[in-house]
């Protein structure tokens, strides 16, 4: 709890382990991943202990071919980055330091996004039993790293995007076996099926009877990326445009595609994109509705602006200066929420939940309606709000004991 607010973190993340794949992947898939063995320590505080792994010879991340001959950017980056978090790195990203840091910001529960899993899958074409391998090694570790905390670690199941089918069976695994409370996919155009295909509809309508948020997330340096390729190798332009441009390009393609008119009880995230321009663009959709509505989208029985607040999420990261004007057009702080990023080393951490609550262009309450928003997203209720209280408790209570008399 922060000041009496109640606090989810809807995307906080992990660091994933060198020996990830080495010790949960498929053994038939092994021989396709490879890895050097031990992260380098020489890229700068940003990037160490960063796996750089190699999926059928190529990097996960398209950052990988970019940058490969720069060796002067990450030094200069990491001059700049939060030692705030270095903790963090100090005990390997073990779940306890997600669990410091949950207290050092006030969070209750926090759910769990990848880091270098962020870009497993971004790529076209790659092979669909693959891309689920992945997804069950990924997934499966992720579980056994909440279960250190699992009143307040929950998981976002990673689907794989290449077989909507695969993807389906990957979602009910990881929400019947490991209790996942969310699903996790980049906003990116995947092998020409775009998010208001039919072709998505076994995921939409199985996301629905689960009562599972739909969680966009992008990361700089997808190989399907739209709109990254404009920019060359300026990490700084492409990281700027990637994470809100695709964001709105997704949203889109599933308000004015009817996925919302079709699927009703479907909730559909937008993560660590920042909130500015969601008013703007469900404006203008509504300008364009006039005239367009009729010939292209007589499906559509709501406004724009009412399928957002009955059915999507946007996250923000406490400081924008616009967050009061957004939630004056959406017309409340329902549908916002908050995105601490933590452990990367680009965060606002420890700070963002206070940054929320002192925004000076909202009060503190509203800032609390928005600290709350992920309980709304993910359907956390009281219950689990206690259940993360008492274990929260005798994490305390255990810490007292091991500390000796005098000390």
């Amino acid at each position: 709890m922060k000041d009496g607010y109640r606090f989810v973190d809807c995307d906080m993340h992990i660091m994933e382990p060198p020996d990830l794949f080495e010790k949960y992947l498929d053994p038939a898939f092994k021989h396709r991943i490879t890895t050097p063995l031990k992260p380098s320590e020489s890229q700068g505080t940003g990037t160490r202990r960063f796996t750089r792994w190699l999926i059928d010879g190529t990097p996960t991340s398209y950052d990988g071919i970019l940058c490969q001959y720069n060796r002067t950017r990450g030094p200069l980056v990491s001059a700049r980055a939060n030692t705030n978090v270095l903790f963090a790195l100090e005990r390997g990203y073990d779940p306890e330091a997600q669990l410091i840091g949950m207290e050092m910001e006030g969070i209750d529960i926090a759910v769990l996004f990848p880091t270098a899993g962020l870009s497993f899958l971004a790529r076209d074409g790659m092979d669909p039993q693959l891309s689920h391998a992945i997804c069950r090694a990924y997934n499966d570790w992720l579980y056994e790293f909440c279960q250190y905390s699992p009143d307040q670690l929950k998981m976002a199941a990673m689907l794989p995007v290449h077989d909507v089918n695969l993807a389906c069976r990957e979602l009910v695994r990881c929400v019947e076996n490991y209790g996942a409370v969310g699903a996790f996919l980049r906003p990116n155009y995947v092998n020409g099926h775009y998010w208001h295909s039919t072709y998505w509809d076994p995921l939409y309508s199985l996301l629905e009877e689960l009562q599972i948020p739909l969680c966009f997330h992008e990361g700089t340096g997808s190989y399907y990326s739209q709109i990254e390729p404009r920019f060359g190798e300026n990490r700084f332009m492409r990281h700027v445009a990637s994470h809100p441009t695709e964001m709105q390009l997704a949203l889109i393609a599933m308000m004015l595609g009817g996925i919302f008119e079709f699927y009703p009880r479907l909730k559909v995230a937008f993560l660590e994109a920042q909130s500015w321009w969601v008013p703007g663009l469900l404006g203008r959709m509504e300008w364009d509705l006039r005239q367009h509505k009729e010939a292209d989208a007589p499906y559509l029985k709501l406004s724009p602006f009412e399928y957002w607040r009955r059915n999507c999420f946007s996250a923000v990261e406490g400081s924008e200066r616009e967050i009061g004007a957004i939630v004056e057009l959406l017309g409340g702080a329902e549908t916002l929420c908050v995105s601490t990023d933590f452990p990367h080393f680009d965060s606002s951490f420890p700070n963002v939940s206070s940054n929320v609550l002192n925004n000076p262009s909202i009060t503190r309450d509203i800032g609390g309606v928005i600290l709350s928003g992920g309980a709304r997203l993910y359907g956390f209720t009281e219950e689990d709000f206690r259940k993360a209280d008492a274990a929260a408790a005798r994490r305390r209570a255990k810490q007292e004991r091991a500390v000796p008399v005098g000390d």
